[in-house]
């Protein structure tokens, strides 16, 4: 029970620590013949069943786990490269950094940040730049672990507002979303989730699937932090045990952000995710494929959102250290930031700030252009991140003759 493909991808990316869980290889399989089965330390892509094709090698030729063809992926989809004598050195193609929230005050109540990418799928959708999206949402059976969802209304998407703090194969959302018939949608990712779904766009044999996709939305990331951290984290603090979670969301409400969830028995359970250390705590269950990835800022999204820490006049922490009101007269993003929190926003592609733009001239969102200096500060700082925390795992991989993830620009 084997073929050429999967063999290549155990081989080289799967039994090397380097998969992601992106669950892209399962939704290129021609025979449906690749699974990711759930275990306590995570997913694994498994062969279930015969592959029919010997010679196919779809699963792995959509993979991004070991090599990431960034050059190539940027002119393809951004009309050209970066130019490595600017801050786009560590921060990507570039046509609009800045930040931003929504106007919609549901939207600001819920979403994590300022609740741009929010609005902006909600906004697309009643537009009908898209049929659908596919989203992080949640698993109705086992309401703890996430899932690919694909939303087609306002409703839909509000269901799926905030950031899923564990690792699952989002892509799987891209099969479900053709086999429903949608010819348009957007898919939110993670930068290295996108990079496997560029990859695949790129191949000339997967066009009938990939050419459903419209816009590729990207998330900041540090880790997509293990499943049992959560489960941790709430044992630890909220004395829930995991399978009693009917409703969870990891960051809601002002920021930067309360966790939020309700058991079987119709209790509330409550705590600062951020403050109390809820994000410092997972930090310990990051799994080891994240300790190789060097990438933090979506450089194979359109448009890419986050959190504004790094940012020199804007780091999120207005709710321990509020503006004057002679502040906030200056500028007047810190008056947005102190009240609910502001989104970093990057645009790579023509088409993504053309929606941004539609966006705010509609008043859907409120945005802002950091200055030069802003955003080479802020850029800096949040792609310098990552190099700096996971360069020793990668330093002891290549020491020991182990292959890591290569990024060719």
């Amino acid at each position: 029970m084997s073929s050429e493909g999967f063999r290549l991808l155990q081989r080289e990316c799967i039994n090397t620590g380097l998969c992601y869980e992106c669950g892209l290889c399962a939704a290129v399989c021609p025979e449906k013949a690749i699974e990711l089965k759930l275990y306590d330390w995570g997913r694994n892509p498994e062969l279930v069943k015969e592959c029919s094709c010997n010679s196919c090698t779809k699963c792995y030729d959509v993979c991004a786990a070991k090599i990431v063809p960034l050059a190539k992926m940027e002119k393809r989809f951004f009309g050209r490269n970066r130019n490595m004598d600017t801050v786009e050195k560590v921060g990507g193609v570039l046509r609009f950094v800045g930040t931003g929230c929504a106007t919609d005050p549901e939207i600001r109540k819920i979403g994590v940040s300022g609740g741009v990418a929010t609005s902006v799928m909600i906004y697309a959708l009643e537009k009908g730049y898209f049929d659908g999206c596919v989203l992080a949402g949640w698993d109705p059976e086992k309401p703890y672990l996430a899932k690919a969802y694909v939303a087609t209304s306002r409703k839909d998407v509000i269901a799926c507002s905030g950031s899923k703090y564990q690792p699952h194969p989002q892509l799987l959302g891209i099969q479900e979303a053709y086999e429903m018939g949608l010819k348009k949608i957007a898919v939110s990712a993670t930068p290295c989730h996108a990079q496997s779904l560029r990859k695949m766009m790129m191949n000339e044999d997967l066009q009938e699937i990939s050419s459903i996709i419209k816009l590729v939305s990207c998330n900041f990331c540090a880790a997509h932090w293990a499943l049992a951290g959560t489960k941790w984290l709430l044992k630890t603090w909220l004395n829930v045990e995991m399978e009693d979670v009917v409703e969870m969301n990891y960051r809601t409400g002002a920021f930067p952000g309360t966790m939020r969830l309700r058991t079987k028995d119709g209790v509330l359970h409550e705590k600062a995710f951020v403050r109390s250390g809820g994000v410092a705590a997972l930090g310990r269950f990051t799994p080891e494929e994240c300790r190789i990835c060097l990438e933090k800022v979506g450089y194979a999204g359109d448009i890419v959102f986050g959190d504004t820490w790094c940012h020199p006049a804007l780091p999120p922490n207005f709710d321990l250290f509020p503006p004057t009101e002679e502040d906030m007269k200056k500028d007047s993003r810190k008056r947005e930031a102190a009240a609910k929190g502001l989104s970093a926003i990057i645009a790579r592609s023509e088409f993504g700030l053309k929606l941004l733009k539609e966006c705010r001239e509609a008043g859907v969102i409120k945005m802002w252009e950091n200055s030069p200096e802003e955003t080479n500060a802020f850029l800096t700082g949040v792609a310098g991140e990552k190099p700096a925390w996971y360069a020793p795992w990668i330093e002891a991989r290549k020491h020991r003759g182990m292959p890591v993830r290569e990024y060719i620009l």
